[in-house]
């Protein structure tokens, strides 16, 4: 068997960053985290270019910010529902990268995804 030390790092590599990806999301949600945080300072310029000088009412300004609570509601839920796809991904991609590895070297690699909390693909040669 040929050894590709170069592309073996550089999946690995990969693998991390998904990991720490999805780590970080789900630290965040534990912690009661708004995931869109980071776009706030952003939406609120936008809406203010969208809704700016049109001299709305208070009944207005009140309705449109219940329309813009849902809008981040369903935002929020639609990532949410992507997470089982993002961890099917993952799982295929360990499954992938534990048909190149050698029986010893996916010992080490399941262990290491089992300290990370996250369940072994099942082995298809048994």
């Amino acid at each position: 068997m040929t050894r590709r030390p170069g592309l073996i790092a550089a999946v690995m590599l990969a693998l991390t960053f998904v990991v720490g990806g999805l780590a970080g999301m789900a630290l965040e949600e534990a912690l009661g985290l708004d995931w869109f945080d980071f776009l706030d300072e952003d939406n609120r310029a936008s809406e203010s270019q969208l809704l700016g000088g049109l001299d709305l009412t208070e009944n207005q300004r009140d309705q449109i910010e219940e329309i813009l609570d849902k809008q981040e509601n369903d935002l929020e839920n639609y990532w949410e529902s992507r997470i089982p796809d993002m961890r099917a991904i993952i799982g295929r991609s360990y499954e992938d990268i534990r048909g190149v590895l050698t029986p010893e070297q996916r010992q080490t690699f399941d262990e290491r995804i089992r300290s990370r909390g996250i369940q072994v693909p099942r082995d298809p040669d048994g």
